[in-house]
């Protein structure tokens, strides 16, 4: 019946489509679309699957409604102009060093500069390994956005092929959860507004398109007291963050907050409240967020708030409160039972990851010795080379270096010395050159426990990421002044969970010679990935680390 349609006139198929047959030939085209996104035989590697790694970790910043750094990523004219400072670098074909968005995506998860950025309050959705190790292949396979899934190579195609199949999720940004999930309100009555702005009292939305109400009392401090509280029950309904700082309002005037049920922020920092106004307030069972600083109420008070199940932030500096009040506070949100296993989670994975950095640490530099003894010592004794790589003389066999476990000959000691200085300019002159089986091997076996380090740190900090998480979140965080009373403040969650950073290096520029670094001579000094232009640099930089460390671009002490 299809091909009977397509030989057809176009008139004679309007006659006999019946909506059957167009709900046949809507399935049979979405079918065809779903099946060519999948199947890697005619799946593009932009479309189908950088795209969609785009879309789920870059639009937001950069897509059709945000161009953060004047960069847009959404359409492929928009990617290829580039952002502020990047312009036509941002892809350059061929080249992944000088692609400012791949070397952007390669950075450690917490440089200020990676992409995309690192969010402290959430697991970060940041772009994989197996993800950077297509869009490198795209970019050296000549970044074509007609190339398919099919034409790429090794590791990258199955990596790709992975993708297709499990496309990567967008996830909600620290900012979007931030905003308010609100109900759909009726706008509130014009005349209590009214009375409230005729007040001098700020009235705003709480954010585009609803009908909720922020109001904000503190600009006219002591002109509003009690009495001008009663006038917020006239739109009670729609207001949600309420800011009494530095006004008149007494325990009584709580009472007519208490009406405004549907108030989830309260600003009450220095006013006259006391423990008998927070009785009121445990009337607010929406309630996420209150500020008491600098009023006078004590632990008899904020026992009030235990049933608030919804408080997820308390300020208390400059309160009567105490350590052991707020404790007594908290321990109401959490199993008491779940909270210490999390905490015995916490102590073992931290452990479990400072033992397997350390082990894992040594193993690398033990290979890394072994492979620096591997490429000071040549194969055979005879060099590799007939012709002199500086000057394109004939060798003299006494004259000789080595490289990556090839025995180099040279014309004379100053040819030899030149080359010493610099091995990477004069590499390609070597004719055919390669490395030795041994330095192969060695540099495999190295470059493998580096993955290792790599993969297993992730992993584990991963798992006490998550942890952490869900001990900051294990009820509300308690704030009495420098110290957090949550289980682990921000700073402890930054501090426990910083990832190690290996694998990529931290630099773009050798900190001994200033030149472009070899990603291939890469030494892992305290925790982070630090490249040179070559194994001489490497070599002085291993001897004396704290003489180089400080020209070291990107490292983080």
């Amino acid at each position: 019946m299809f091909i009977y349609y397509v030989l057809c006139p176009i008139s004679l198929i309007m006659k006999t489509i019946t909506p059957f047959t167009l709900s046949f030939l809507a399935l049979v085209a979405f079918s065809s679309r779903l099946f060519s996104e999948t199947n890697p035989t005619t799946a593009k590697v932009f479309d189908d699957v950088i795209r969609p790694i785009l879309a789920a970790k870059c639009y937001d910043c950069h897509g059709q409604s945000k161009d953060k750094g004047k960069l847009r990523l959404h359409t492929v004219k928009d990617l290829l102009k580039g952002g502020k400072g990047s312009g036509a670098k941002i892809i350059v074909k061929g080249n992944v060093e000088d692609s400012e968005l791949y070397y952007r995506m390669s950075l450690p998860t917490d440089d200020d500069d990676v992409m995309p950025p690192f969010e402290k309050d959430e697991l970060h959705n940041s772009i994989t390994k197996e993800e950077l190790k297509v869009f490198e292949a795209w970019i050296i396979g000549g970044a074509s956005f007609d190339s398919k899934v099919s034409e790429l190579k090794g590791e990258a195609r199955t990596r790709a092929e992975a993708i297709l199949k499990n496309p990567p999720r967008q996830k909600e940004s620290a900012t979007a959860l931030l905003q308010p999930k609100l109900p759909k309100l009726p706008p509130a009555d014009s005349k209590p507004l009214s009375g409230l702005k005729d007040l001098g009292i700020l009235t705003m939305p709480v954010a585009q398109d609803t009908n909720a109400l922020y109001v904000n009392a503190s600009y006219v401090g002591e002109q509003f007291g009690d009495e001008q509280v009663k006038k917020l029950v006239g739109v009670s309904a729609q207001l949600f963050w309420l800011n009494l700082a530095r006004t008149k309002v007494t325990d009584a005037g709580l009472a007519e907050v208490a009406k405004c049920v549907q108030v989830t922020r309260l600003h009450l920092e220095n006013t006259s409240v006391s423990d008998d106004g927070l009785a009121h307030l445990a009337k607010l069972s929406n309630l996420e967020y209150l500020n008491l600083y600098g009023t006078k109420v004590s632990d008899k008070g904020i026992a009030h708030l235990k049933k608030l199940k919804k408080l997820k932030k308390i300020f208390l500096w400059q309160t009567e409160v105490t350590k052991a009040g707020a404790a007594d506070l908290r321990s109401a949100f959490v199993d008491a039972k779940e909270l210490a296993k999390l905490e015995a989670d916490r102590k073992r994975l931290k452990i479990e990851v400072d033992q397997f950095r350390t082990s894992t640490e040594k193993e690398v530099a033990k290979n890394e010795e072994a492979l620096k003894k591997t490429a000071s010592s040549g194969a055979s004794g005879e060099p590799f080379n007939a012709k002199c790589p500086v000057s394109g003389k004939d060798v003299d066999n006494a004259k000789k270096s080595f490289l990556e476990g090839q025995t180099i000959g040279f014309c004379c000691d100053n040819c030899k010395g030149k080359f010493d200085k610099d091995p990477s300019a004069f590499r390609g002159k070597l004719k055919d050159f390669k490395p030795s089986d041994a330095y192969i091997k060695a540099k495999e076996k190295l470059d493998g426990v580096n993955e290792h380090l790599e993969i297993g740190v992730q992993e584990k900090q991963d798992n006490l990421r998550t942890v952490l998480v869900k001990l900051r979140n294990a009820g509300p965080v308690i704030n009495l002044g420098w110290e957090a009373e949550s289980a682990s403040t921000e700073k402890d969650v930054e501090k426990e969970t910083k990832h190690v950073k290996v694998g990529n290096p931290v630099n773009k520029k050798c900190p001994v010679s200033g030149k472009p670094i070899d990603k291939s001579q890469v030494f892992v000094y305290k925790g982070q990935s630090v490249a040179f232009c070559c194994g001489n640099c490497k070599a002085k930089f291993e001897k004396e680390p704290q003489k180089f460390i400080t020209k070291v671009d990107g490292f983080k002490k």
